[in-house]
C-alpha cells in the first residue's frame, strides 16, 4: 500500500546482472544479484542513509532510482507514479526531479569547462529558463552553496576539494529537484571539510524541503544527517529503523559488527567485531540468511531459511531469525 506522504517508494526492487563465458558461443555463467528484493520509502524533507560494505548494492540502488539502470523486476514510485519503466524523452523530463552528487567532485566536473558552463548545463538541456536569465541563476546558486559569483569564470582545478563539491551541489540544485541522491558525498574530502559540507546539505534540505538518499561507509556521517537508516548486505536490506534505534539498539548481528568496527581514539575501547571469513560472492550468495557464514550466532535454521524483513515495533525492521 502506498503512503501518500512518500515522495519515493521502492517496492521489491531487483537488479541481476547476467554473466556469460566464452567468446563465440556465449553461455550463461550465472547472475550477479546486486540488488535483490528491497523495499523502502523516503518522504519530502527527510533523509534515508544506506550503509554496508563495498559490493552490497548501495550504489546500484542509487543508479536504479536515477534511471541510469533498468530494474530486473520491482518498481520505483515517485509521487505515486511508477517511474521504473520510463525511457527516452519521458525519462529525461523526469530527471529534473531527482539529481545526484557523486563521490569524487574532481571527476564529476568537466575540467575543460568553466564553472558557469558546468552549473548552467542542466538549464540548457532542460530549457527551464530563458537564456538571458541563466547567468543570474548560476550566480545565485554559487552564493547559495557558500561560494561567490566571481568564481563562475574559473575552472574546476582552481578550487579545493570542498569547493568543488559545493559546485557539484549547486549543479544538482539548478533544476529545483525534489530529491537528491548523495553517493559518498564527503568520503573524498578532508575530515575538516566534511562537517562543512554535511552542514550545508542539512541547511539546503531545510531551505528547499529536499528528500535525500545518502550512501556512505562512514557511520558517523550517516548518524549526523539521516532520519532513517537502512543496512544492506549482499543486495538485501537486513535492518531498517529510525537513526536513534539503529545506534542505541541494533538488532541484526551485521549492524552490530558495523557499529563495533567504527574507529575509536582509545585503544582499550577497541571491540572484536566478530565477523568470520570474507564477504561471499554475489554471484553465488549463501542459502538461507546471506550473512550466516560470517555470523557467530547462527544456527541450523539460518542456513536453510532466508529471513524476511519484519516489523518488530516502532518502525524498526530486521531480517534475522534470532532477533
Amino acid at each position: 500500500m502506498q503512503n501518500l506522504d512518500d515522495l519515493i517508494a521502492v517496492r521489491n526492487l531487483k537488479k541481476h546482472y547476467l554473466l556469460t563465458k566464452g567468446f563465440v558461443f556465449s553461455k550463461i555463467a550465472g547472475y550477479v544479484k546486486a540488488v535483490d528484493d528491497i523495499s523502502f520509502s523516503i518522504s519530502s524533507g527527510r533523509t534515508l542513509g544506506l550503509v554496508g560494505e563495498s559490493g552490497c548494492g548501495k550504489s546500484t540502488t542509487a543508479r536504479l532510482l536515477l534511471g541510469l539502470e533498468s530494474p530486473t523486476s520491482g518498481k520505483v514510485y515517485f509521487e505515486g507514479k511508477n517511474i521504473s519503466t520510463r525511457k527516452g524523452p519521458e525519462l529525461i523530463k523526469f530527471r529534473k526531479n531527482i539529481q545526484a552528487v557523486f563521490q569524487d567532485p574532481f571527476r564529476s566536473l568537466n575540467p575543460r569547462k568553466k564553472i558557469r558552463q558546468i552549473i548552467a548545463e542542466p538549464l540548457w538541456v532542460h530549457k527551464t529558463l530563458p537564456k538571458k536569465k541563466i547567468s543570474t541563476r548560476v550566480c545565485a546558486l554559487l552564493e547559495t552553496v557558500g561560494l561567490s559569483a566571481s568564481h563562475a569564470d574559473l575552472y574546476p582545478h582552481e578550487f579545493s576539494g570542498g569547493q568543488r563539491q559545493r559546485i557539484a551541489i549547486a549543479r544538482a540544485l539548478a533544476l529545483n529537484p525534489k530529491a537528491i541522491i548523495l553517493d559518498e558525498p564527503v568520503s573524498a574530502l578532508d575530515v575538516s571539510i566534511q562537517a562543512q559540507i554535511l552542514n550545508l546539505l542539512i541547511d539546503l534540505q531545510n531551505q528547499f524541503h529536499l528528500a535525500y538518499l545518502i550512501i556512505s561507509h562512514d557511520l558517523a556521517v550517516i548518524e549526523h544527517v539521516s532520519d532513517h537508516i537502512g543496512v544492506m548486505y549482499l543486495g538485501k536490506l537486513v535492518e531498517m529503523a529510525p537513526r536513534d534505534k539503529i545506534y542505541s539498539n541494533p538488532l541484526h548481528p551485521y549492524t552490530r559488527a558495523l557499529l563495533d568496527s567504527v574507529p575509536v581514539a582509545d585503544p582499550t575501547m577497541i571491540k572484536d567485531v566478530g565477523l568470520e571469513d570474507e564477504v561471499p560472492s554475489p554471484l553465488n550468495p549463501p542459502t538461507g540468511c546471506r550473512f550466516h557464514p560470517r555470523c557467530g550466532f547462527r544456527d541450523n535454521e539460518c542456513s536453510r531459511v532466508a529471513p524476511e524483513l519484519v516489523d518488530v515495533g516502532a518502525e524498526h525492521y530486521v531480517a534475522c531469525h534470532l532477533s
